[in-house]
């Protein structure tokens, strides 16, 4: 392997290693507390790391470079996921962008496709990032560099085939060994995260059964004495918390069970154990004996007894009941009988057992039944818990065990589930200690299990709730609060218990919040409502609280609940919900829905005030050329600029919105005169046509502003919209970078446009357009072999309709298209019928709109197969464009001109000379003919300036291959002139004015036939 790559590539691929020891750095509560600014913070370490590897790469070439980078983003999107990725694959996306050179797209394609790779396998696989094997981590690491290796061939061959020569057995090497590498140690860490959880759960499961619960718990130390006792033990010995922490077992344990205790406790200290179980007696603050049960078992660390934990059960009512069985049967009889205890009498070795009505009652049959079936009671237990009954039975007869004692559930002959406590004693033996005979009792202990249930569900319900929760005393000192309390204050159950709830009042809530609260408290006792609050951190946060009151039974406040959830997030998104709906997001300014709101309310103010304000509209001139040429990403930041700009020019009491595209409003409060108007919109005008530093450009641009008034031209929101825009056009027709008022003339004329559209509609569906043909003459011969199909409409009350009226319409509303459509199709038609009736082949010109280039669909496919279908080529029609169209890309003018190329149609460029008139344009695009706009022949015979131009344009169409023809041709000195100057074709009044297709033929046509 080349040393020369394989040092730099290895020293690079070193440095990945400080994304561990960076991730390990920081503290993992933050992580949690602050997880999206630690994911935000990570990705920017991450794309430091990857700028900084970046710098020392192995360079093949200028331009074509080789990094870790790969290594990094793909085992960031694997162990960190979308957010890091996504802002380290942009920070070294910009870093390789600035480094540029051949392979800068390679590059890019190598920083995206590595961290998309590795967040889509995250995805997959991201509960097994644990225990991920190192031969999934192998393929993974092939996988991307495999995809790094195929981006090489978006250079050339000549170039790639040397590079990945050189580069493949390296990155294949050295890449795969770095992502393992990493990717173990993060794995690690992950591992150690996931044990962690573990034992927080461990923890919690041990808490919520040491705190709820019948059975007493306590931690000792190895000297005896009592480290943490549960509130069931203290309610046993009747001793407080504090009482039995400064005392030891022994000191509390009858003085016959002290000898037993200690032994054992010594054999497990000596390690000879690790826990037993035995009967023992306390002596309880009132002197009382508490029986219990005990069990014990310790926690070591290198062999050593650290920590003691023993479970207490109270038996204290069965082990007295037991003496009294044993100390009178028929005492023990007559008592049972009337209490809930079911009682049995086991003779082992005839095997049979006796029972009394009781446990016949529980068992949901008949005495006789039950006891004339030995099986039947052992029989109804449930199949899961007949084997630990049974075991317990046997252990006790074989005398391990002082008592048999047993919870579980029974199944009755009702279907039911009951909850049995059942414990026994053998009471008789033989010479041999041999069992002859066993007593014992049947106590239903269903209602409390699910007491103890619903006990357990409550307390896990509490501690689990993600709502806060909190107790309070009648004076509002906190009891006990919830593990959701401490998430969201940051106060500790320690800290904050005994505490007075006024410790969490916060100044954010204003003056006087909280007594208006406790007054209501105090009359209603509840209160619910949205509050502010401070963390212990002085953190700020929202929550919605409810606060509840518990009444004694002589119906006095006896404990307050106070439950609270944070609304913080749900607040923020609905502001930015309601900032996304009301509110512009490329410039911040209020959008259209809070414009109308805002003019709502200005309309209302200025009724009560008697005052006015105005509206202006404002739109951008030539917004759309900056579009085209720099893109849409320099025309928003001219879109912020201009937002920026109009907010400078006006007052702060004074709105500016953004309506959509490049439409702006400025609505002006309280204006006293027109002057002031105007002061502003000729200052936004000034300022609108300074330059935008758009990156490397520069543009510019300017505006058109409409202005209306209130209420002196209207009265209504939609009302002033409409004036304002009407202005705003009035504007743009002036010639632009102006402003107008409105005027009643504008409205009378929007109508008048608007029943111009609805008759316009009305022409296309009854077909109220005809068309008339202008021939367009040889020049050297006269001959008419080429005529333009110009339209026109016959309104059945307006008459005849100018099309230079009636057009703009037309494109304005999208209807040139199907107008344009119609009068290809007739044309076409036109010159086959033609070619048919008199064997000559006239060849129509159609004019075709911009718009019709941009809105045809497939259109052009139809008109293509229209020609087809006719047998109608170049010689039959021939397409009209203009200049302006040419510059527009956007509009595949090329490809649709190359379409017009195949299918034999040839293209004439209209009105040339009065546009751009680009000989770029004329070379590039396939052009057949050139037409002399009138505003040249009008004046040839007498302008020598004009004939000198129109002399030019024919040599040099000529010299591209293209005929000349001249429009407006009115007089024989003009035409005279065009044809000493070359000119192919004319077209004019001279020759004769647009006839209807009947004239034409029997004027041009019938002759020829």
């Amino acid at each position: 392997m080349d040393k020369s790559i394989f040092l730099p590539l290895v020293q690079n691929a070193a440095l990945l290693l400080a994304l561990v020891f960076l991730y390990d750095a920081i503290p993992k509560k933050h992580q949690r507390q602050y997880f999206l600014l630690w994911r935000l913070g990570i990705g920017l370490l991450i794309g430091g790391i990857g700028v900084t590897i970046m710098s020392t790469p192995w360079m093949y070439e200028p331009g074509i470079i080789f990094d870790t980078r790969s290594v990094l983003l793909c085992v960031t999107g694997l162990f960190f996921g979308g957010l890091p990725t996504a802002i380290a694959v942009a920070m070294t996306a910009i870093y390789r962008i600035s480094i540029g050179g051949a392979a800068m797209w390679v590059g890019l394609g190598v920083i995206i496709s590595s961290g998309l790779i590795g967040v889509i396998w995250r995805q997959q696989r991201k509960s097994y990032l644990a225990n991920i094997s190192g031969r999934e981590i192998f393929s993974f690491a092939f996988v991307v560099h495999i995809v790094m290796l195929l981006w090489f061939f978006l250079l050339p061959d000549k170039v790639a085939i040397p590079v990945l020569q050189k580069i493949m057995l390296p990155v294949l090497t050295i890449y795969p060994l770095a992502t393992w590498l990493l990717s173990r140690l993060l794995s690690r860490r992950f591992e150690l995260e996931r044990d962690e959880q573990i034992r927080l759960q461990d923890d919690f499961l041990f808490r919520s059964q040491f705190n709820v619960g019948n059975i007493g718990i306590a931690i000792t130390g190895v000297d005896q004495k009592w480290i943490k006792v549960n509130p069931r033990l203290c309610q046993m010995l009747k001793y407080s918390e504090d009482e039995l922490l400064h005392m030891t077992w022994k000191q509390l344990t009858h003085p016959d069970d002290v000898e037993a205790d200690v032994v054992k406790f010594e054999l497990m200290l000596a390690g000879k154990i690790d826990n037993y179980e035995m009967d023992k007696r306390f002596i309880a603050k009132d002197n009382s004996i508490v029986y219990t049960h005990m069990t014990v078992a310790c926690k070591r660390a290198n062999h050593q007894v650290l920590l003691v934990i023993a479970g207490y059960l109270d038996v204290t009512a069965q082990t007295l009941a037991d003496r009294e069985v044993l100390a009178s049967r028929e005492q023990l009889e007559l008592v049972l009988s009337s209490s809930d205890l079911g009682v049995w009498d086991w003779d082992i070795r005839n095997d049979h057992i006796e029972r009394n009505a009781r446990s016949a009652d529980i068992l949901g049959c008949d005495i006789d039944m039950l006891n004339a079936n030995s099986r039947q009671w052992m029989d109804s237990i449930v199949a899961e818990d007949r084997p630990k009954v049974l075991h317990s039975i046997e252990a006790h007869i074989r005398g391990e065990t002082p008592q048999h004692k047993m919870e579980y559930r029974l199944k009755t002959l009702n279907r039911d589930i009951r909850w049995i406590l059942d414990t026994g004693k053998v009471v008789s033996r033989d010479a041999n200690n041999n069992a002859l005979r066993m007593c014992g009792t049947y106590t239903d202990i269903t209602e409390a299990k699910l007491i103890e249930e619903s006990l357990k569900l409550s307390a896990l319900v509490y501690d689990n709730s993600s709502e806060a929760m909190s107790v309070l005393d009648e004076t509002g000192v906190i009891i006990t609060v919830n593990a959701a309390f401490t998430a969201i204050t940051g106060y500790s159950e320690s800290e904050i218990r005994g505490q007075h709830i006024r410790l969490l009042y916060c100044d954010l809530n204003g003056h006087g919040f909280y007594t208006e609260m406790n007054n209501e408290i105090r009359e209603k006792g509840e209160w619910q409502g949205e509050m502010r609050q401070r963390r212990k951190n002085n953190e700020e946060y929202v929550i919605w609280l409810t606060i509840n009151t518990i009444k004694d039974k002589d119906g006095q406040p006896y404990r307050r609940v106070a439950l609270f959830s944070d609304i913080t997030d749900k607040k923020q998104s609905e502001h930015l919900i309601w900032k996304q709906a009301n509110y512009d997001t490329l410039t911040g300014l209020p959008n259209r829905r809070m414009l109308l709101e805002y003019l709502g309310a200005e309309i209302k103010s200025a009724d009560r005030n008697r005052n006015h304000f105005a509206l202006m509209f404002l739109d951008l001139d030539y917004f759309k050329e900056v579009n085209d040429t720099l893109g849409h990403a320099m025309g928003d930041l001219l879109l912020i600029e201009t937002a920026s700009r109009l907010k400078s020019c006006v007052r702060d009491a004074d709105v500016v919105a953004r309506l959509g595209g490049d439409e702006f409003t400025v609505v002006l409060s309280s204006m006293v005169d027109h002057k002031g108007i105007e002061r502003v919109a000729e200052h936004i005008l000034r300022r609108i046509a300074e330059p935008y530093v758009l990156g490397e450009e520069t543009a510019y641009i300017s505006a058109s502003i409409g202005i209306t008034l209130y209420p002196d031209d209207a009265t209504s929101i939609e009302g002033l919209l409409k004036h304002a825009d009407q202005a705003m056009y009035a504007a743009k027709d002036q010639g632009r970078n102006r402003f107008n008022y409105f005027t009643p003339s504008m409205q009378e004329y929007a109508k008048y446009r608007m029943r111009l559209i609805q008759d316009l509609r009305q022409a296309v569906v009854s077909k109220e357009f005809e068309l008339h043909y202008q021939p367009i003459v040889t020049m050297t011969t006269g001959e008419v072999l080429k005529a333009e199909a110009l339209l026109r409409w016959f309104h059945p009350e307006r008459g005849y309709v100018s099309p230079a009226e009636f057009i703009p319409v037309a494109e304005d509303t999208g209807l040139i298209v199907e107008i344009g459509n119609w009068v290809f199709e007739q044309a076409a038609r036109q010159s086959a019928l033609w070619r048919k009736t008199f064997g000559v082949d006239i060849q129509i010109s159609v004019n075709k709109s911009p718009i019709q280039f941009r809105d045809e669909g497939t259109l052009l496919h139809n008109w293509l197969e229209l020609l087809q279908k006719l047998d109608v080529t170049g010689t039959g029609v021939c397409v009209e464009i203009t200049e302006g169209l040419l510059l527009d890309a956007s509009m595949g003018v090329t490809e649709k001109l190359l379409a017009y190329r195949d299918a034999g149609v040839q293209v004439s460029l209209d009105d040339f000379g009065t546009g751009y008139s680009s000989l770029a344009y004329l070379k590039k695009f396939d052009i057949d003919y050139l037409k002399i706009d009138q505003s040249f022949t009008r004046n040839i015979d007498t302008d020598e300036s004009d004939q000198t131009l129109c002399e030019a344009i024919i040599v040099m169409a000529h010299k591209l291959g293209m005929k000349v023809i001249a429009e407006g041709v009115e007089t024989e000195a003009q035409r005279q002139v065009l044809l000493t100057a070359g000119c192919d074709y004319g077209q004019g009044y001279l020759f004769s004015k647009p006839v209807s297709a009947t004239e034409f033929a029997s004027k041009y046509l019938v002759k020829e036939a």
